[in-house]
């Protein structure tokens, strides 16, 4: 069977109508302070796609790219009676994310922790060897948002609803841009997208930071968390420092 066909028999990949993921808007900032999910990091620009598990067949099918077939050593039963993982690849690894389909049963429809118990299901089934597989294969990492953190230079975040059926929302900092580096403090007790400045010695700014453009204060506004560094310059008009983005 063709890897697209078995891919959207189960509602996946490029003739399925299931998503994985979307970007973090707005509207999703304030629920996703009282949902229920964990956090990944992930390097920039890399989209999933999927480790398809055919009868005696791995097939990595990266997004907009030719599937590549990787040998395995995998339990015949679950050879026989296959499974869907959405992966991506970082560097020349493929990254296990989540489980979609297992034993040939779909588990979009129960949530991530359960989820997750099949991964160590197909953990359990498998028998890494770099030599064979042709390339390293790992799975991700996940945090609770608790141990959130920046992400490091050329990462995003991937927040990961525990509910079932939840897309994952991928947030993306904006691109380094020039200024003096700050500490932004979201002051709720004045507005939503309010910030006070503060220097990386712990020295609070006398002045609201100004914020003059509707894309850096939606980036502001998408920020998962309250405190964050930024990079500011000092605007002369207003007399205040301008927040140009995320450092």
């Amino acid at each position: 069977m063709d890897v697209h066909t078995f891919l959207a028999q189960h509602g996946w990949g490029i003739q399925g109508k299931l998503g994985i993921s979307k970007l973090l808007q707005p509207s999703d900032v304030e629920s996703l302070k009282t949902m229920k999910a964990v956090v990944a990091y992930r390097p920039r620009g890399v989209l999933s796609g999927f480790l398809a598990i055919l009868p005696r067949q791995a097939i990595f099918v990266p997004p907009g790219k030719a599937p590549q077939q990787v040998r395995m050593r995998l339990q015949e039963d679950v050879w026989r009676e296959g499974a869907i993982l959405s992966a991506y690849l970082d560097g020349t690894d493929i990254v296990l994310e989540d489980v979609l389909m297992w034993r040939g049963k779909s588990v979009w429809d129960v949530g991530f922790e359960e989820r997750s118990r099949r991964m160590q299901e197909f953990v359990d089934a498998w028998k890494p060897d770099d030599v064979l597989q042709g390339c390293g294969i790992r799975l991700a990492q996940y945090f609770t948002l608790g141990d959130l953190e920046e992400p490091e230079e050329r990462q995003v975040l991937e927040f990961v609803p525990l509910a079932p059926r939840t897309k994952r929302m991928v947030w993306i900092p904006t691109e380094e841009v020039k200024g003096t580096t700050w500490i932004a403090k979201r002051e709720k007790h004045v507005g939503p997208d309010v910030f006070s400045l503060w220097s990386l010695a712990g020295e609070k700014q006398p002045t609201l930071a100004l914020v003059r453009t509707l894309a850096i204060s939606r980036t502001l506004h998408c920020h998962p968390v309250d405190e964050f560094k930024v990079q500011s310059e000092w605007n002369k008009r207003f007399g205040r420092w301008e927040i140009l983005g995320i450092a």
